[in-house]
């Protein structure tokens, strides 16, 4: 495969993980090759239990999950799921997963891009947590944690004529000092039964006895011809917030330093000094270049689609006259 010119190889004996693998591709646009680019080599089997954790230095933590780093060897190791170890240098990162990992949702997904990210931070695409999709040549690149409405808002722009740049994962590449893209990441979309029922244009997914506990993905291509956009300039920063007591969704400005701050929060990864200051930079193109705003949803989501696209053109027009 070939991700904005870094060829990307998997190598497994399992039909399943290939099976994981073509689906989230599938319909990924596939540009050129760079010219003598090495390619990243990415490795998984699956056993039945993670294999124990390595003898290095704990360098970073979160819930499930512990990195170890020694020397150029860094380690993902996930407390249920598997275990990466990732040779920084050779482009090279072995995995195992546990059987519950792959049966698990989002698991597969979340291991692969925790596993290319160092990797690819060192080809100059830098990873960010959010939803991106575009209108004509600007993103709208919507931020946030779990829970936090970032992927109905997406799919609702998606339902509106916007292409999708990423589900999750983006990538930032810097185009100059002070400019950058944002450019396509591969992966399914998914949601619960509740959202999908919101809109007619997902009916064909839609099942009628899915438990609504357990979210439904698909491939952007089964619903919308030609969903992908490979890459657009920065648009619009919008961090959603869900209002319980809020009768219409509204926007309330974000000053461009709180973003940053938001942004350094959910993207930059403080073991990965060697990188830091690439992804710092690109990070506050980001905010620089797209005005903020913090998203209060309410449940008139009908409304939120004109209202991101007034706040886009406005900023568009804002550029212009700059």
């Amino acid at each position: 495969m070939n991700l904005h010119g870094v060829p990307i190889e998997l190598e497994s004996e399992d039909e399943r993980i290939i099976r994981r693998w073509q689906r989230q591709w599938s319909s990924f646009p596939q540009g050129r090759t760079d010219p003598g680019a090495s390619p990243i080599l990415l490795r998984l089997r699956v056993a039945s239990e993670t294999p124990a954790s390595p003898p290095a230095p704990v360098v970073a933590q979160r819930p499930g999950l512990t990195y170890f780093l020694a020397g150029r060897r860094f380690t993902a190791h996930f407390e249920r799921w598997g275990r990466y170890d990732i040779d920084l240098d050779d482009g090279v990162a072995d995995g195992v997963m546990t059987e519950i990992g792959l049966k698990t949702y989002g698991v597969f997904e979340d291991m692969i891009i925790i596993s290319l990210a160092p990797l690819l931070r060192r080809r100059g695409l830098f990873t960010i947590h959010a939803f991106t999709a575009a209108r004509d040549d600007h993103a709208v690149v919507i931020v946030g944690d779990i829970g936090a409405g970032k992927t109905t808002t997406g799919i609702n722009l998606l339902c509106h004529g916007y292409q999708l740049v990423s589900n999750d994962s983006p990538l930032l590449a810097p185009i100059s000092q002070n400019a950058i893209e944002l450019r396509a990441y591969p992966g399914l979309l998914s949601a619960y039964p509740d959202s999908i029922s919101w809109f007619p244009q997902l009916a064909s997914i839609a099942h009628p006895n899915a438990h609504p506990s357990a979210k439904i993905s698909f491939a952007a291509d089964e619903i919308w011809p030609e969903p992908w956009r490979e890459a657009a300039k920065p648009g619009l920063l919008l961090f959603p917030k869900i209002v319980h007591d809020l009768e219409r969704p509204r926007l309330a400005p974000m000053p461009s330093i709180t973003a940053l701050q938001r942004l350094v929060g959910l993207s930059i990864e403080n073991w990965d000094s060697e990188t830091m200051p690439g992804h710092l930079s690109a990070l506050r193109a980001l905010a620089a270049n797209a005005p903020a705003f913090e998203l209060h949803l309410a449940p008139d989501i009908e409304r939120i689609p004109e209202l991101i696209d007034g706040a886009l053109q406005e900023a568009l027009s804002h550029t212009h006259v700059d």
